[in-house]
């Protein structure tokens, strides 16, 4: 394409993003979308693949990032930016393929760079903010039959990744809990290049040589553990029910045993507010891990951050602060914006605890839990 278009769009444009012309996200009940952040605009379990990467839905989102107008399918992206620095997926991506034999000015062209695999909801926590979609736990626990890409789908993705293992840029496995998902182990089995860059978010609990996935992981040079813990001790065996805490730490030094890369995720809701930059400190100063994503709990109707009592958003907005002069983070680094950003949320609204009490009164009758004797300060 035209060096000065390509240059325009990548280096220039305020909403321009390579996503769509490089992955997809395949989610649990067969969606097809561009990344976690967008929109489904197909179902591989409805329509080919093929059909969905050319139909009028996807070439619309792309004419419009061509057109640097910022599309409903890439709100998400950006509803958390913090100055015009940190575009989140957009920043993560856009350097990824920018060097791609793809003309970005043509809204028909695809080539398979990328994907995010959220293709199954196998998973053995019950996380207090996720949902029958992410966790089949959950859907036993509510009885609730989720619908799962179908196996014939799962093996045409698989082929296609095989073809393309030697140019693609990023495996990104995701779920439910990636370890337990049986189709990713098919995946891994048909991959020879080692070098091939992999994600996975995982819970850890079954990072161990008796799991045939962590097994085929060690053989891979290029991983990049994403980790999940949003709080320590009992808040974390609470938070994240089913799993434990002391296992966790096991497992965790099991992983930095196999020289891959380890992030910490978190998610940023109201069960977190008072005691998330104590946890972010634990694992800079006694793991190490500087590397650090906080996911908004956006779209949850009781348990945002937002609706923790005023003194609680109080004493954590100085918290936040604390942390982000105390030169412990990288100023201005991904994990430093994913600090400071969390203050919007804090200051987004009036304090809303009625929710988030009969929520948790809820799960407390469900699982036998008792909310109040781990979060104290929440109780009102």
């Amino acid at each position: 394409m035209d060096p000065k278009k390509k240059f325009f769009l990548f280096k220039q444009s305020t909403h321009f993003c390579s996503v769509p012309w490089n992955h997809i996200e395949i989610f649990t009940d067969g969606g097809v979308r561009t990344c976690s952040k967008g929109r489904s605009f197909g179902n591989i379990n409805q329509t080919p693949l093929e059909q969905i990467l050319q139909a009028d839905a996807i070439q619309d989102i792309k004419q419009d990032l061509l057109n640097d107008q910022l599309t409903d399918n890439c709100r998400g992206c950006h509803q958390w930016t913090t100055g015009n620095e940190h575009f989140d997926l957009r920043n993560h991506y856009n350097p990824m393929f920018k060097n791609t034999d793809i003309d970005y000015t043509d809204v028909g062209a695809f080539d398979l760079n990328g994907i995010d695999l959220h293709w199954d909801n196998t998973c053995n926590f019950k996380c207090v903010y996720c949902n029958t979609k992410q966790s089949s736990s959950i859907a036993q626990e509510q009885q609730i039959p989720v619908t799962r890409t179908d196996n014939e789908n799962i093996d045409k993705i698989i082929s296609l990744i095989e073809k393309n293992q030697y140019q693609m840029k990023e495996i990104y496995f995701s779920g439910g809990e990636p370890l337990l998902v049986k189709h990713n182990v098919k995946l891994l089995k048909k991959i020879v290049n080692t070098d091939l860059p992999l994600r996975i978010n995982s819970n850890i609990s079954h990072a161990t040589d008796t799991n045939p996935m962590f097994v085929e992981l060690k053989r891979f040079k290029n991983v990049l553990w994403t980790v999940s813990a949003d709080c320590q001790g009992d808040r974390f065996d609470y938070v994240r029910n089913g799993g434990n805490w002391d296992k966790f730490l096991q497992n965790l030094e099991t992983i930095k045993q196999l020289n891959h890369g380890t992030r910490l995720n978190l998610v940023w809701f109201v069960a977190n507010v008072s005691s998330m930059c104590d946890t972010i400190r634990y694992f800079v100063q006694q793991h190490r891990i500087t590397d650090i994503t906080i996911n908004q709990l956006a779209e949850h109707p009781y348990l945002r951050a937002r609706h923790a009592p005023v003194a609680v958003k109080q004493h954590a907005q100085q918290q936040i602060r604390e942390l982000l002069d105390s030169g412990l983070i990288l100023e201005k680094s991904n994990a430093w914006y994913n600090i400071a950003r969390c203050n919007q949320e804090l200051d987004a609204a009036e304090s809303d605890p009625e929710g988030y009490v009969n929520y948790f009164d809820r799960l407390d009758q469900l699982r036998g839990t008792n909310w109040r004797q781990v979060f104290p300060e929440l109780v009102v």
